[in-house]
């Protein structure tokens, strides 16, 4: 039911589009002017965040994920199969009078970041220009702003602070106080895995200053929180794509054996289970070995471990960060840590390695008649068993492996020394720093919520002259941009500005080009013609103009042009060599008629001389006229590529996430007489 008073909350929509679906996020705010006025005589209240709301019932979810409609028969069908729904569930939460100042976000993970950039943009595209035509919820002009994909940084990020919000680690924020306390994050998905915390070490974070990045958010007050935070995120280490990399794995080691028929033995698979899997368009069946010792130690090398990291410590897969301390660090995992954990093996919350190292291991070994009985009395949240009890024994496997080997979290037992059975009965008397939830104090723990943390916060003015905006400052080592906490939201529903950008810059180029041709045949006579004279010396050769004459010849409207032009510069060669000769230029014929070396001395016996040994009529004692080597020109080196350059047409700028190509204009070829000129525009006409 919406609120009494809805004049006195903003909203705000989140839609996380992963890759298994798209969820959508309804929160509210109480207006930050209001609350300050309500609350300014209680200091708790001013030097904390704003109090983010959400009902149970404000949250939906459809399937597939939206990367599923990455073909142009498909792309169409994004509103009417997807964000339709979820746009009509947001309709009836959000009061009417509300919706035109109610900001909508799309933002797309795991999923999307495998597709091919093109593909991203059409999706996004027809999401962002549905939502705006067919709801008045607000978007900002630049949509890109608010549907886009997001890299696995920005992700955890984001669910380090809806974390951290619901943990009260904002609240009754002391801007003298150096060091806060907080709580590390870890999420895996599907597709990715990420981790975000702030080093509890002030040497770690010193060390590690260009690999941390900045988060800031607004108080009541309008004062500034900053924490200093480190987030790294591994793509193809969530649970599914792991599972796909350690099958393609297991088939590429039995293809090695030649007498293998294609049956596949899997000791993550519980005993008696099977099912078939393609790899390289070849179908294979995967029969279940159910060894939990060999499981764990196949998975394994799926963490790559052995890439090398530029600087300790290091993680996995080639990436170092900050030394995690479990002696003082606390973290909490989400989706896939608690999923695993809590529907298949009731051991979410705290985690005790010998508690779930056991059930994994029950569990591994059991037969599949076994499990599926057990199924049956629910014993496993009632999780479909093909789509989900099957991988269990895996993704349990791979948890434990990406916390203990991948992030060293010490096993009890093994790494720390353990307590006699008797002592271990309560679990609060063990110290293990972490554990898996699905929500914190009865809210639900999601990433959106971090997001809309930042809207909100950055509603409020600052305080002071040099606060920082609020948003994500990436680390220095990233290269990457400001990410700010809202979007420019003065206007929706426009026309993509993308687009009109676009169109704009194509506009610009083409004027400009016009323009410098403009200047150039109105100009270039009487600017450039000391340049004319030096390059009429430069020639291109002959054989080279006779290639050019031949193949335009046989273009239309070409032909009459540059027929003519290759009389005159047959005619120019002659003028030149006798200029040449005349002046006393070194002039080599590389053979004679014998084919004998000779050297041409700079005489009038000379000349009359070689016009006496050639006969014949005159254009052909023309043609035989020896020509002056290019290289031998002086500054025909220059010339020839100065006039060999290509000519170059400013290109568009892309938008946020694209290249920006540099324009340079010199390049330009430069028309060497009004003659030519005319020609040339004759000939285009």
């Amino acid at each position: 039911m919406p609120p009494s008073k809805p004049s006195l909350y903003k909203y705000g929509i989140v839609i996380d589009s992963g890759s298994s679906g798209s969820r959508i996020q309804i929160y509210r705010w109480e207006d930050p002017v209001k609350t300050k006025q309500k609350h300014k005589k209680e200091p708790e209240v001013l030097t904390s965040p704003p109090k983010i709301e959400k009902e149970k019932n404000w949250s939906l979810k459809i399937s597939p994920g939206i990367s599923n409609y990455n073909t142009p028969k498909y792309l169409k069908q994004i509103w009417p199969e997807h964000y339709s729904k979820l746009m009509k569930f947001a309709e009836g939460i959000i009061p009417s009078e509300s919706h035109r100042d109610t900001p909508v976000f799309v933002l797309a993970t795991a999923g999307m970041r495998l597709l091919d950039p093109k593909v991203q943009k059409r999706i996004l595209k027809e999401t962002c220009s549905s939502i705006k035509k067919h709801t008045s919820f607000l978007l900002p002009p630049e949509c890109r702003d608010a549907v886009q994909v997001i890299d696995g940084e920005t992700e955890g990020i984001y669910g380090w602070l809806g974390l951290n919000y619901l943990m009260g680690q904002f609240d009754k924020y002391d801007t003298k106080q150096e060091e806060h306390e907080s709580i590390g994050f870890m999420d895996m998905g599907g597709a990715s895995t990420q981790i975000a915390f702030v080093p509890s070490s002030a040497e770690e974070r010193k060390k590690h200053q260009d690999d941390l990045s900045t988060v800031t958010l607004r108080n009541i007050d309008g004062s500034t929180q900053q924490w200093n935070v480190f987030v790294e995120t591994w793509l193809g280490f969530g649970a599914n794509e792991a599972r796909k990399r350690y099958l393609n794995h297991l088939i590429s080691l039995a293809l090695e054996n030649p007498s293998n028929s294609g049956e596949i033995s899997d000791p993550c698979l519980p005993k008696g289970a099977d099912f078939r899997y393609s790899f390289n368009g070849k179908t294979y069946n995967i029969n279940g070995v159910g060894n939990y010792e060999m499981c764990s130690k196949t998975i394994y090398p799926l963490l790559q471990k052995n890439i090398p990291c530029k600087e300790d410590p290091c993680l996995f897969n080639g990436i170092h960060g900050p030394k995690l301390n479990f002696d003082k660090d606390k973290f909490v995992g989400i989706s896939e840590y608690w999923y695993t954990a809590n529907d298949v093996f009731q051991s979410g919350g705290e985690y005790n390695y010998h508690g779930f190292n056991e059930k994994v291991r029950e569990y591994c070994e059991s037969d599949w008649q076994t499990i599926l009985e057990n199924s049956v009395k629910g014993k496993y949240s009632n999780l479909n068993p093909d789509t989900f009890l099957k991988d269990a024994c895996f993704k349990a496997n791979w948890v434990m492996n990406i916390l203990h080997e991948g992030f060293e979290l010490p096993r009890l037992g093994i790494d720390i020394p353990d307590k006699p059975k008797r002592e271990v009965q309560n679990l609060d008397d063990v110290h293990v720093p972490f554990k898996s939830a699905e929500s914190i104090n009865g809210e639900e723990l999601s990433w959106t919520l971090g997001k809309i943390l930042l809207v909100a916060s950055s509603q409020i003015q600052e305080s002071g002259k040099k606060a920082l905006d609020v948003g994500i400052y990436p680390s220095e080592i990233s290269g990457k941009k400001f990410v700010p906490g809202g979007s420019s939201l003065d206007s929706g529903n426009d026309s993509d500005s993308e687009d009109e950008n676009e169109v704009m810059h194509s506009f610009y180029s083409i004027v400009v080009f016009l323009l410098f041709f403009f200047f150039v045949y109105h100009f270039g006579k009487s600017h450039f013609g000391k340049w004319v004279y030096k390059f009429r010396k430069f020639q291109i050769p002959i054989p080279v103009k006779r290639v050019i004459s031949t193949a335009t010849s046989k273009v239309p409207g070409l032909s009459r042009y540059f027929g003519n032009q290759h009389l005159y510069d047959n005619l120019q060669s002659i003028n030149e060599v006798n200029l040449n000769l005349e002046e006393g230029l070194m002039s080599t014929i590389s053979s004679d008629a014998n084919g004998l070396n000779s050297s041409v001395l700079r005489t009038r016996s000379t000349i009359n001389l070689v016009e006496e040994e050639h006969s014949g009529t005159e254009s052909e004692q023309s043609s035989q006229l020896p020509q002056p080597s290019s290289p031998q020109l002086k500054g025909s080196k220059s010339f020839s590529s100065f006039i060999n350059k290509p000519f170059v047409v400013p290109m568009r700028n892309s938008p946020a996430l694209y290249n920006t190509g540099n324009n340079s204009r010199d390049s330009l070829h430069r028309i060497p007489s009004s003659s030519s000129i005319s020609r040339g525009k004759s000939s285009n006409n």
